[in-house]
């Protein structure tokens, strides 16, 4: 039998290699807000029927190409859905990046929009809406607590795993938000991104 050492490995990386592929895709969105006589509005899309997710509530958003970053892509996404020119677009801050459907991430920023009139293109948005922040303040989503666990095969070897079908699998922790408005539901993705925005714009001590 051939001796093992030190000398007989090769090909030693000088980088650590990724076991598990990296997410799909990126994605950004911007959370966009209006100046209006009443107060801060929030904007949103509902998506068109002709797209994936159709008729449910939005940001304007997108892919992520290659030779933008997540920043260029908001503005830029935000500009083709509502018929904006990127001067129009005033972008306050980084929010959030956080993992979408199908493991992709999505980066999230904070914008007003100048000087917009309901403008949307109707390829990819069927209305617009919004609604106030005081709204929002006053009525805090219905909120549901999951997790994700593994699905596993039939013919998995649960006789190889101490404990076998007892076995402590860990699940990740999930949260769903909905808020129920006079316009449309607005859950998912858009629900938790507007719920954490509140809380840091805001916090519990606006509530009251």
């Amino acid at each position: 039998m051939k001796s093992i050492t030190l000398d007989s490995l090769h090909d030693l990386p000088t980088e650590m290699t990724r076991l598990y592929p990296a997410a799909r895709r990126s994605a950004s969105v911007l959370i966009p807000l209006l100046q209006e006589e009443d107060g801060l509005h929030v904007l949103f899309e509902i998506r068109s029927a002709g797209i994936r997710q159709g008729g449910e509530v939005c940001f304007p958003g997108g892919r992520i190409d290659e030779k933008e970053d997540s920043l260029q892509t908001a503005v830029r996404e935000t500009c083709e859905e509502l018929l904006l020119t990127p001067s129009q677009v005033q972008v306050l801050a980084p929010m959030y990046r956080m993992m979408g459907p199908g493991g992709s991430e999505i980066s999230s920023w904070l914008g007003v929009l100048e000087g917009y009139e309901g403008t949307f293109s109707r390829e990819e948005v069927t209305a617009v809406f919004s609604l106030p922040v005081q709204w929002f303040l006053e009525h805090p989503p219905r909120i549901y607590p999951a997790r994700y666990a593994a699905r596993l095969p039939e013919d998995f070897p649960w006789e190889l795993l101490p404990g076998g079908r007892q076995y402590p699998w860990q699940s990740i922790p999930k949260t769903y938000y909905f808020y129920e408005t006079p316009h449309a539901v607005i859950w998912g993705l858009t629900a938790e991104l507007l719920f954490h925005t509140l809380e840091r714009l805001f916090g519990s001590d606006e509530r009251s």
